[in-house]
């Protein structure tokens, strides 16, 4: 038995097709079915500056004048929630992008190394997308992300639009379904390309959760 609060998970690629109890015991989480979470608006450090995985520095919580949000995914390499998410995030990326909307990918697995991520992007898809080796945990402190994945949309003057699921494909804990039926993050974001407010800024997301380093 592991402990989620302060080890890292180490499931089994196998387990992409056991979702049901096996996944509780490798540290995944839910709660209410993915419902809106209420929560006081919270606005980012701009200043945070973090190295992207080609040692780069980035600001990512301050966007350039034609930039109108960022979106950060939280993901680890091992887990099968994350992992079964790729494409999706993958196709996010890439259609709101024309949308002046930039994506970022977020590693919290504090043992990775630059290799690691190369491979795991390589292995998924990902090609040469900006991404992040957060070993410290300080973009995990910034937004309040608490499981992978999960998805956090900065605005500007660093206000966290939205944080939570991509979308419902998993209601709860082991409880896939076969079509989604309801995509908030995606709501989030095409309600920001039109200058609209966001419908529903929080969602609780079903992932394994990210180890509280000490």
């Amino acid at each position: 038995m592991i402990n989620i609060h302060t080890n890292w998970l180490q499931p089994d690629r196998r387990l992409l097709v056991l979702m049901g109890v096996m996944l509780a015991l490798t540290g995944v989480t839910s709660n209410a079915f993915g419902a809106p979470v209420r929560e006081e608006a919270v606005q980012a450090n701009l200043s945070l500056a973090v190295k992207d995985i080609k040692g780069r520095v980035h600001r990512p919580f301050l966007m350039d004048k034609s930039a109108k949000a960022s979106i950060l995914f939280f993901i680890t390499h091992d887990c099968p929630i994350a992992n079964k998410y790729s494409r999706e995030i993958q196709r996010i990326m890439a259609e709101y992008e024309t949308h002046k909307i930039k994506s970022f990918l977020v590693y919290v697995d504090p043992e990775m190394n630059h290799n690691d991520a190369v491979k795991h992007m390589k292995d998924f898809g990902y090609g040469s997308q900006m991404a992040f080796l957060d070993l410290r945990h300080e973009l995990v402190r910034a937004t309040g992300a608490k499981v992978t994945p999960e998805a956090v949309v900065v605005a500007r003057r660093g206000v966290i639009a939205y944080r939570g699921r991509i979308d419902n494909l998993y209601e709860d804990l082991g409880v896939g379904r076969k079509q989604v039926t309801k995509r908030e993050l995606r709501g989030a974001l095409d309600a920001i390309a039109t200058g609209q407010k966001v419908p529903i800024p929080r969602t609780t997301a079903v992932g394994c959760f990210i180890p509280v380093l000490e």
